[in-house]
């Protein structure tokens, strides 16, 4: 039985749970690393069974890290629920499949928030390393682009040629969709790339971030073409300064709100607090967005920073008709403060290119 459904199993028994259900694909990956469109895990205080149907029943006797059974439908596993109080996640299990549970489990079906990603908030040696390659593997990408900015790009453009450069470099796929703003677009945190073209003295706005053996990275950059805005310089500085404020606090034992407090005082003080909407950072592994999320608010600012999670730190500016910057750092909080997992940290000024 490997460590991580051992950690579930003693959870288990904290909370008086007969079994839980897993059928979310994420944390099936996370406790079976097995990759699959759909399956079952079951776990109880003293075993785990993976139920999968004939298209995956091979694959999973040979990869699969617990017991696996083959099964013609999902929802017919040959379990007994009568008299259990059975475990599910409430948050990602759709109505349908909450119906045929509540059928067959009855009155001990217990709803949990998401159960499985506190335990994948903090990460092993092995998903920090696989991190890590994913990290350098976005920087390469941010690395290759610097080279494709000109005047009369279009930000389409680019992002179609970083998504072809990953793939041929060995990446599974984007970690999400690549936002490349240039000029005043670069206003719109989530900005989609279209058919805008980079004009000289623009900014350039790369969020960007690539898959690498499941694990996500992500990482953003703003350059200038050929000139520097003055407006832009300005807050790319405040934003610099409120970056590195809140990664001087990154180590084990800091409260998540400290560090985010920390960054927006810089902003606020510097008069752009209200053009910084939106969190500070937020947790990456095998999903881009993970717990830990840096936010001030309750209840996410009284969790502690520990050793082994994977955060970004991404204060941003957001001047509509302007232009904006974000920067964004990926680091593992290491025993006694953090490790950057893309190599090459932001620059203190705006590269000219």
């Amino acid at each position: 039985m490997n460590h991580r459904i051992g950690r579930v199993q003693d959870f288990l028994i904290r909370e008086k749970l007969d079994l839980l259900i897993v059928d979310h694909l994420v944390d099936l990956i996370y406790l079976t690393e097995v990759d699959l469109s759909i399956g079952r895990l079951i776990i109880e205080p003293d075993s785990a069974t993976l139920f999968v149907d004939a298209r995956y029943f091979e694959m999973c006797q040979k990869r699969a890290t617990v017991t696996v059974k083959q099964i013609e439908r999902y929802g017919q596993e040959p379990f007994d629920f009568k008299d259990k109080r059975v475990g599910f996640d409430g948050a990602n299990t759709s109505y349908q499949v909450y119906n045929q549970l509540k059928e067959r489990v009855g009155e001990g079906l217990v709803p949990l928030d998401q159960p499985i990603r506190d335990f994948r908030q903090v990460k092993s040696v092995e998903e920090l390393a696989i991190l890590g390659q994913a990290g350098r593997l976005a920087m390469r990408g941010y690395d290759y682009l610097l080279n494709l900015i000109k005047e009369g790009v279009s930000d389409e453009a680019l992002a179609l040629e970083l998504e072809i450069f990953w793939r041929k470099e060995g990446g599974q796929k984007l970690a999400f969709e690549a936002i490349i703003a240039v000029g005043e677009n670069s206003s719109q945190p989530h900005y989609h790339p279209g058919k805008r073209v980079l004009k000289h003295g623009e900014p350039v706005l790369i969020d960007i971030g690539v898959v690498s053996g499941h694990y996500h990275s992500d990482m953003t950059r703003v350059v200038f073409c050929g000139a520097v805005d003055k407006k832009i310089e300005e807050i790319y500085d405040v934003v610099y300064r409120a970056q590195k404020m809140a990664l001087e606090l990154c180590r084990p034992g800091v409260l998540v709100g400290e560090v985010d407090r920390a960054a927006r005082r810089v902003i606020d003080e510097a008069g752009y607090g209200d053009y910084f909407p939106h969190s500070l950072g937020h947790g990456v592994g095998l999903e881009i967005h993970e717990l830990p999320f840096l936010k001030s608010t309750s209840p996410y600012g009284e969790v502690k920073l520990a050793e082994g999670m994977v955060i970004t730190i991404e204060p941003g500016i957001y001047l509509p008709k302007v232009g904006g910057v974000r920067l964004e750092e990926m680091i593992a909080i290491t025993s006694d403060g953090y490790e950057n997992l893309l190599g090459t940290p932001v620059a203190s000024s705006a590269p000219i290119l």
